[in-house]
């Protein structure tokens, strides 16, 4: 449990940098596509030297058809994120990332046929109240920056509905390679027109996006491969009070109350909808056991 919860952590922190990072770099004037790509290459560099030294193969994939919907999802939900962090403090979408379990549970249910109870509904219901909260609408505008990062989120829940089907077919490692493969290549398109030739400092903040961001998948990764979800998933919440410190560190940002607040509403329901959802899983495992 002890690693589990180093490793969950680890992959909080990284990611509040890989954040900070994205801004920096982008602040320097490279396009949020432009480091998505590098994002991409880089990732994919170390992903396949990874897989390639411990399987010694190229993964054989056979769901094609999801893997390159897995990747489309993907590229939908990064290039977004990235994008809609450049604009909007660090801490607003920090908060609505959180977000992500509501609409999946909302698409488990629409799409894959799975069961959910009214409790797991009235959860789903609170967690967008924490939404509208950190928002405030008709008192705060909301920008691209905002709605960027809204879309994302629910990108992020398509591709995580996606890896549900996928995985009976293809191992992780097969999904990882050929995801990080079809980001790199595909979000050269949207790069392509504004590349531009970095300084020193702004590919150094790249790398250190793609390089955080690989790390802090597989220690997320491998975090809920050694313990169960409803044990680590708290943790995740420490994810917002290291963006809030080094946010506030780097660029002098102060999250206000309602971001605070709105965050705990929404992550309170995701963590109550992953218990449930954990329960379930028990009882069905039960029932054929």
């Amino acid at each position: 449990m002890v690693q589990a919860m180093s490793l969950i952590l680890a992959a909080q922190l990284s990611t509040a940098f890989q954040n900070v990072a994205i801004r920096l770099a982008a602040d320097d004037g490279i396009h949020p596509f432009q480091i998505a790509w590098v994002r991409g290459v880089v990732g994919f560099v170390m992903v396949a030297a990874f897989i390639l030294w411990r399987e010694r193969a190229i993964p054989r994939p056979k769901a094609i058809g999801q893997l390159v919907a897995v990747g489309f999802a993907h590229v939908a939900a990064m290039v977004s994120f990235f994008y809609g962090v450049a604009l909007i403090p660090l801490n607003e979408s920090t908060a609505l990332s959180f977000a992500a379990p509501l609409f999946g549970t909302i698409g488990a249910a629409l799409f894959l046929g799975e069961t959910v109870r009214l409790r797991r509904w009235i959860a789903v219901a609170i967690g967008f109240v924490g939404v509208l909260i950190v928002l405030r609408p008709g008192v705060v505008t909301i920008g691209l920056g905002t709605a960027l990062v809204l879309v994302s989120t629910v990108a992020f829940a398509v591709v995580t509905l996606l890896f549900r089907t996928l995985s009976r077919t293809d191992p992780p490692t097969t999904i990882v390679f050929y995801q990080s493969l079809f980001f790199s290549v595909v979000t050269l398109a949207p790069a392509a027109p504004v590349l531009a030739m970095p300084s020193a400092y702004a590919f150094l903040m790249m790398v250190m996006v793609a390089v955080l961001g690989t790390f802090g998948m597989v220690a997320y990764t491998r975090a809920f491969a050694i313990a169960e979800a409803s044990a680590i998933l708290p943790f995740e919440f420490s994810r917002l009070p290291f963006i809030a410190i080094v946010a506030f560190l780097v660029f002098g940002e102060r999250p206000d109350q309602w971001v605070w607040l709105g965050a705990a509403v929404i992550f309170g329901s995701t963590l109550y909808i992953a218990h449930r959802e954990a329960a379930a899983a028990r009882r069905t495992v039960g029932k054929t056991a």
